[in-house]
């Protein structure tokens, strides 16, 4: 019995005493944990191209999310690289490439932070134009939700204004001919319900003149035009009526409206004017095409590859050229830290030996020209952050740490 209780009052001492040994090898070898996690975490010189390149390879092979994962140390930890643009960029473009609609809408969040970003980079109006074919991928059938349509219809004009020197100005009609061609169809079929269901002349008529006025290019301009007429015929408005008939005759005679517009001038004892041209009459869909319209198939001309990166995970050469030399793609300027203010202030033209020939052309105007003049501070080569090759030997060390490295652990 006296030897129970001297065991335990033993141990009731003894308790106390380990718990403080703990805590004391717990305070030393805490200090020496934190050190070591900040020791490898620490911005190095050159771990930033590293980490750019090995996420470049992770877009390459569809590994989107650890991609994203080594861009975003890339930008968060080295807010003052060269690498940091085109961080940016790889971003959006990984999510382009994933497709689906959350993703499309993360791309295009992105495209437009770098184009705010980095207005005079030689890649901001392809990127202009990768956000307008975002929105083209999630365009729905001309009688749907025509949001989508409409969102791209306006990134496709401000693109068409801000690169007017680009060579991406063919690109951009293009898409938005095809974009405005959805948007005519989906404010004609409304017109004509108007007209046909439920006799509603005056608001057909308002959707006939939108369509007139607003899309040039419309093959069912010559429909919209006749359309019109009658309408203001049912609202006995037979002067203006006939201004949209002989504009019918003489803009596009061989539709195969022109003789009934014909008709209706002669019985309003109006002249029929002489054609102005002789163009073949406007292409019409046929049932198959309306089919296809119904369900969705738009028609419409979309780049799938990103703008760094192809959707296979190729790269073109000369984008290639232009991303192992982001100083020069960039022009000589100056990258303000993106926890500050994210802002590249121009000093100069991009170098025409890597600038892609889809960049921006009004990167050597006038204005940018001026705001070079007005904007001190240029990075020279020599202080990027690759460190020459000098430095790998004087610092062996550091190499050693990196690939011992938290993302190197985990992805290699």
């Amino acid at each position: 019995m006296k030897f129970r209780t001297a065991h335990l009052k033993f141990r009731a001492g003894l308790l106390p005493a380990l718990a403080l040994l703990a805590l004391v090898v717990a305070s030393c070898g805490g200090d020496k944990a934190k050190d070591r996690v900040k020791n490898e975490n620490k911005a190095i010189p050159g771990r930033d191209k590293e980490l750019y390149e090995e996420a470049t390879k992770k877009l390459r092979k569809s590994r989107y999310d650890e991609a994203r994962l080594l861009y975003n140390v890339v930008i968060t930890t080295y807010p003052d690289s060269e690498w940091l643009p085109m961080a940016k960029l790889a971003i959006a473009d990984s999510f382009y490439l994933e497709g689906g609609s959350s993703q499309l809408e993360q791309a295009i969040g992105g495209y437009k932070d770098f184009a705010q970003y980095f207005p005079t980079h030689p890649l901001t109006c392809q990127v202009k134009l990768k956000i307008a074919e975002a929105y083209m991928r999630q365009m729905n059938a001309y009688n749907r939700d025509w949001t989508k349509a409409k969102q791209a219809e306006f990134q496709l004009k401000a693109s068409q204004q801000s690169c007017q020197n680009s060579p991406l100005q063919p690109a951009i009609e293009e898409r938005l001919r095809q974009v405005q061609q959805i948007l005519g169809l989906h404010e004609l079929d409304i017109a004509n319900f108007y007209f046909d269901n439920r006799k509603a002349y005056k608001a057909a008529e308002s959707r006939y003149r939108d369509i007139v006025s607003i899309y040039p290019w419309f093959t069912y301009r010559d429909v919209a035009l006749f359309r019109l007429g009658q309408a203001l015929l049912e609202q006995e408005q037979p002067e203006e009526a006939s201004q949209y008939f002989t504009m019918l005759v003489r803009d596009i005679p061989n539709s195969e409206l022109s003789p009934k517009a014909k008709e209706y001038l002669e019985k309003l004892g109006k002249p029929v004017p002489a054609p102005s041209n002789n163009d073949p009459a406007p292409e019409h869909y046929g049932k198959a095409d309306w089919v296809g319209l119904i369900l969705g198939r738009n028609g419409l001309t979309v780049d799938r590859d990103a703008v760094l990166v192809k959707k296979g995970g190729k790269t073109d050469e000369e984008a290639a050229e232009s991303l192992q030399k982001p100083t020069e793609a960039l022009g000589n300027g100056e990258i303000r830290s993106t926890k500050a203010s994210s802002v590249l202030v121009p000093n100069g033209s991009a170098s025409p030996s890597t600038a892609t020939p889809t960049g921006q052309g009004n990167a050597n105007s006038p204005n940018a020209q001026a705001d070079s003049q007005n904007r001190p501070g240029t990075v020279k080569p020599e202080s990027s952050p690759t460190a020459p090759a000098s430095s790998d030997k004087t610092k062996p060390n550091e190499k050693k740490k990196e690939k011992k490295g938290l993302f190197g652990r985990i992805f290699k």
